[in-house]
This record gives structure tokens, sequence and C-alpha cells, in this order.
């Protein structure tokens, strides 16, 4: 294959696009976005409250620890970190309020009119923010956890350095004082090579992805997810296709073409949507990750550093429980689940409650369709075991009910009722008969 093969079959993909391509369940996909963004949502009320109990204690120099006090060599780290966090919470306010769920209840299901359709402004829009997130936390979360004068030059002196190119008097006025533009000039007197180490600069994970790398080894943060790395290098390097407007994400997403309609149970539906629905998900499943494995744990390594250890356990314990239900929601989505249930109900008349581990309850109506064996609000599927008889099976995790048995459930039992039915499960478990 030579160059003028390649050229040509890059042409042909150009011009003739392949027919959309619909992969995923859109009720499913609607049901996750739902599900994640306001784990995302909720979550971020945890973070704001961790956030505000460091600011707060970073105003009093008697909790802060030495060598940050006032007076003292890195007393100027204090106020950088609570503008860090103030920057932060507005790139993440932002995320949240960009990337409400759709709302397709109140679509008329009958209406072919005005089918929902999403363009080349939406995707961009959605990229462009999710790099903006990842990229700024990214270098913000490097500095927290440094917190390296000369580290913390160099990020601030090469945004400065690049803003002050095109920045009009006007902005140079308003946001500059004299001391600042004084170490910008400095700053002008190194050649690029001595940008990452020299008299008043350094920086040893110049890429994202090394910081990434770096910052993912070097904090304390057990059960990260072995490819939130590979996840987020992949989603850079994704997002800059659509925010540096490259060839293959505008052909993508602005190339005019015919789209089939598709059915769900929110109406009719286009490919376009399906395919920003789906993207949409993984990126807030990955910016999720993001957060509770690297952004937070540095907030949490930064507080351990500038406070004593009250006041840094006060901030920890609320960033850790932003943390940790971003974890347990992230777990808890599109898993399987197995229900147990009386020989003989499916099919029958009955509703058939089906309550998921994120405490979700589907009331499973006749005809019983297996389309609809999902949690509306995680997307975990449900798998059906048949039992013939009434009572509880004993399983690993403890004794459960068999659905549609006339049996108490097991939070309804007396204490001596329940007692009685875990003493049984225990005799069950160590005697090693199977259930």
């Amino acid at each position: 294959m030579n160059d003028l093969d390649v050229l040509n079959k890059i042409a042909s993909n150009l011009t003739e696009r392949k027919g959309a391509a619909v992969l995923s369940d859109f009720d499913v996909l609607v049901s996750n976005i739902q599900f994640v963004h306001h784990a995302l949502s909720t979550a971020t009320g945890h973070l704001k409250a961790g956030q505000d109990s460091l600011s707060e204690s970073l105003g009093h120099d008697v909790e802060i620890s030495s060598p940050y006090k006032a007076g003292e060599n890195l007393e100027a780290f204090p106020k950088i970190v609570r503008s860090l966090l103030g920057n932060g919470r507005a790139i993440i306010d932002r995320v949240v309020t960009e990337t409400k769920p759709d709302s397709y209840e109140s679509r008329n299901r009958g209406d072919f009119s005005n089918i929902p359709k999403k363009t080349f402004n939406d995707y961009s829009n959605l990229l462009t923010l999710s790099r903006q997130l990842i990229d700024s936390l990214t270098a913000d979360a490097y500095q927290l956890f440094l917190l390296d004068p000369k580290s913390f030059n160099y990020h601030v002196l090469v945004s400065l350095n690049s803003f002050n190119k095109f920045a009009t008097k006007s902005l140079t006025q308003a946001l500059f004082n004299s001391e600042i533009l004084s170490a910008l000039q400095e700053f002008e007197q190194l050649n690029y090579n001595q940008w990452a180490s020299s008299h008043i600069t350094s920086c040893a994970h110049t890429s994202f992805g090394k910081k990434v790398d770096f910052l993912l080894t070097s904090i304390p943060n057990n059960n990260v997810p072995p490819s939130l790395a590979d996840d987020l290098k992949n989603l850079f390097k994704f997002s800059s296709e659509f925010a540096h407007i490259g060839y293959v994400s505008t052909f993508f997403t602005s190339a005019p073409h015919a789209e089939i309609v598709l059915g769900s149970s929110y109406g009719p539906i286009l490919p376009s949507t399906e395919n920003f629905s789906e993207l949409k998900y993984e990126i807030l499943k990955t910016v999720c990750d993001f957060l509770s494995h690297l952004y937070i744990p540095a907030i949490v390594s930064c507080a351990n550093k500038l406070l004593n250890s009250t006041q840094a356990q006060s901030a920890a314990s609320e960033l850790q429980s932003a943390s940790e239900n971003l974890i347990r929601a992230i777990k808890t989505r599109n898993s399987t689940y197995f229900f147990f249930i009386k020989d003989g109900l499916i099919g029958s008349s009955e509703i058939i409650p089906l309550t998921c581990m994120c405490r979700t309850k589907r009331q499973w109506e006749p005809p019983h369709h297996d389309y609809e064996l999902y949690c509306k609000s995680c997307g975990s599927g449900f798998h059906l075991m048949s039992i013939q008889g009434e009572g509880y099976v004993f399983t690993s995790a403890g004794p459960i009910k068999i659905i549609g048995s006339k049996v108490p459930d097991i939070n309804d039992m007396s204490q001596e009722e329940r007692d009685r039915l875990m003493q049984a499960w225990a005799e069950r478990m160590s005697a090693g008969t199977p259930p």
C-alpha cells in the first residue's frame, strides 16, 4: 500500500459515510445517565462541604501546620490552595449543570415531527467540557499533592505566558498586578528548554499522561480501577479531537445523512441521539472514577500536609464521603443480580416485586416480558431462577426469601425468628450442604 492508496481509502470514508450503528439499549442508557448523574450531583455536596471545611481552616493560621504558617517559607500555599479549590468547584459545577439528563418522559410517543437529534454542537460542547475538567483538575491535583514552589511557578507562568500573548491591554490591566508581571518578565528570560528546570521553575511530569500516572501511583488510594489511567488518557485524546475540531470528529457529527427512526419506551429516537447518550454515559462514569480515585484523594493528601491533624480529619471526612458515594454508585450500576422466584409465578397474573441492590424496586407486571428485567435506576440486569417449594434459599451471602413464598420477609421477622433462621443458615454453611 502506498501513499495514494491510503489517500483514496480516506477519501472514500469521508465522502461515503457508513450507516448509523446502534449498539446499546436506549432505555437502559437513559436510566444509566440519570443514575450516574444523580450520584455525581449528590457527591458534589459532600465535596463542597469538605472543600469549605478545608478553606475555612486555611484562613486561620493557628490551624495550619509548619512550614505553611504565616512568616514561614511556604506561607503562600494556604492562599494558593484556596484558589485552586475554587477553580475546581467552578469546573465541577459546570459539568454537573451541563450534563443533566435529557428529559424524554414528557414527549408524545407517537410524535414523529420533532424527534430529538444530536449535532456537532452537542458533541463538541460535551467533549470540550470533559477535556476542560480532566485537564484542569489533573493539573490542580498535581499541585495540591506536591505543594512545591517551583512546580507551581511552572504551572502558572507557562499558562500566563500563553495568555499574555494575545491578551488586550484592558485584560492585562484588570487581571495582573506589577508583581506577577515582574515574575513573568523573569520567566520570559528563559528559553523554552529551561522552562521545566530553572532557578524559578521545575516540572518533572510535563504531559497530562505523565501527571495521571504519577498521581495514581503516588497517592495512597486502594481499589483504583486498573483501566482508569488508560481511560483518562483515552478520554483526553478523544476529547482533544473535538476540542481542536479534528477531521474525524467534524465529519462524524456534521456530515449530512439520513437517519433511520428507532423505537424506544420514550418514543421515536434517532441513532445520533443513542450514540450521544452512550458517549455521555461513559464520560460521566469516567468523571466519577476520576474524582473519586484521583482528584479527591489529592485534596485529602493536601489537607493532611497543610493542617493540624484535627482540622485535616474534619475536612477529610466529608471528602472521603464524596469519594465513597461515587465508588459505591459506580460499583452497583450495570451489574447482574439473581433472584430466586417461586415456580409458576412467572406468567401468572401476579405483579412480581424485584428490588435492586441500589434499592430501586421494579414492579414486574404481567405478562412478564423478559426485556423488562433490568433496573430503571442503575441499569443492572436481573436473572431469575425458578425454585419449587416455599421458604428461603441459603446462599454464601445469607438466607434469601424465594419471591412469591408465603413466608415473612426477613426484615419483618421478630428478632427471635431471625436468630433461628440465621442459626439454621450457619449450620447449613458449616456443614457444606448445598442449598
